[in-house]
């Protein structure tokens, strides 16, 4: 059986994964869009190297900050990391709250191949650009941010060349699970808003208290850190705090509001778009399966 434990953050999903991989005997894939990058720990909420259990955890600390890793690279490693499991576990936990990796991993989502750069449009700004963009495909372009050129000229090269919108051609996909109910279970952590909101709040305090700024500042003097990695919420206020657009308090409590912003998608994006069972809380979850 493949678990597949969701929700949004703060709401206890990694201690309910490591309670039933535990329980099971079975490993964790990650499926948190973050913890995929070395060196980003703190800030990710990652389990310690120094666990003694961290050797169950797989699809941790895979990519290079420097890099940007895609949900399409993201989906066959997650396939290819699976199927090796399952030839020697009866049992597997996946963990992680980024809704579009777990669809892609465990959906037939098929990615649109974008590799030809037909044109590169360097006589364009990436305010042009993206209104090109805007015209031929409105609803892409709303997904797509105008720094983010390189996906702006594959969206737009593969309209020329299809002669069809991308988001149209997402749409024709039926996007079904890959899995039967009898091989996978979706687990969705549901906390009470206020209770959510609170173990935010207290998870900031204590990343802080642990070290994130220390990290963030090691992140940049190692690594010339991708657009990816700097968008990471946590580590893009704390860069605005090392270059004194924010003081550090500031910078904690823009941190805890965008967390519960984003913990609020997340909700609304698991509610949608899985066939899940649903727990209150972390314990609710782990007495379910552990009784």
């Amino acid at each position: 059986m493949i678990y597949v434990i969701m929700g949004p953050t703060a709401s206890g999903k990694s201690d309910a994964a490591h309670k039933l991989a535990r329980h099971f005997n079975c490993p964790i894939i990650n499926a948190d869009a973050f913890q995929i990058y070395k060196d980003m720990d703190i800030g990710t909420n990652k389990v310690s190297k120094d666990d003694e259990d961290y050797s169950i955890y797989h699809l941790l600390d895979i990519v290079s900050p420097e890099k940007t890793y895609s949900i399409m690279e993201y989906q066959k490693t997650f396939r290819e990391t699976l199927n090796e499991l399952l030839k020697t576990n009866k049992d597997v936990v996946v963990c992680g709250g980024s809704g579009l990796y777990i669809r892609a991993a465990t959906y037939d989502y098929e990615f649109l191949n974008e590799d030809t750069v037909d044109e590169t449009y360097d006589e364009l700004n990436n305010e042009e650009l993206h209104e090109i963009l805007a015209k031929l495909d409105p609803k892409e372009a709303e997904k797509i941010h105008q720094n983010n050129r390189k996906r702006m000229i594959r969206a737009i090269n593969l309209i020329k060349k299809s002669g069809e919108k991308k988001s149209s051609l997402i749409d024709k996909q039926e996007h079904k699970p890959i899995y039967s109910n009898n091989e996978i279970k979706y687990l969705f952590i549901n906390p009470p808003r206020e209770a959510l909101y609170e173990g935010i709040n207290k998870r900031v305090d204590i990343m802080f208290e642990q070290g994130l700024v220390e990290e963030v500042k090691s992140l940049l003097n190692k690594y010339d850190l991708s657009q990816t990695a700097t968008q990471g919420i946590g580590y893009k206020e704390v860069i605005a705090y090392l270059k004194n657009e924010l003081t550090l308090e500031e910078c904690k409590e823009l941190i805890k509001q965008r967390t519960r912003n984003y913990a609020k998608r997340q909700v609304t994006f698991f509610k949608h778009q899985f066939n899940y069972e649903e727990f209150s809380s972390s314990q609710e979850l782990v007495d379910n399966y552990l009784s």
